[in-house]
């Protein structure tokens, strides 16, 4: 699996911007598109912790049949804003 070709579609669309509040639909709809990743097999928070008042941080585990991609969003709940801090494809 070639997983630089991966990390570079994931990180060009971060770059480009992807609407708020449609973060995690529009990361599964670009993994979707690598038929190596294999089907879609679910979505689990796996860590979760506030950061300050405003600030919250989740560890998102996307699954698919080959490859799991740990996301880690950063979320503004005033504004609901959401920044992804980094990410891992394992």
């Amino acid at each position: 699996m070639n997983f630089r070709k991966i990390k570079l579609a994931l990180t060009v669309d971060l770059i480009n911007g992807i609407q708020n509040g449609q973060l995690l639909k529009s990361i599964k709809n670009l993994m979707n598109e690598f038929k190596e990743a294999g089907k879609f097999i679910g979505l689990s928070v796996t860590n979760s912790m506030t950061l300050n008042k405003a600030l919250t941080q989740r560890t998102f585990a996307i699954q698919y049949e080959n490859v799991t991609l740990d996301l880690n969003v950063i979320t503004n709940t005033a504004t609901r804003s959401q920044y992804v801090q980094n990410f891992n494809l394992r």
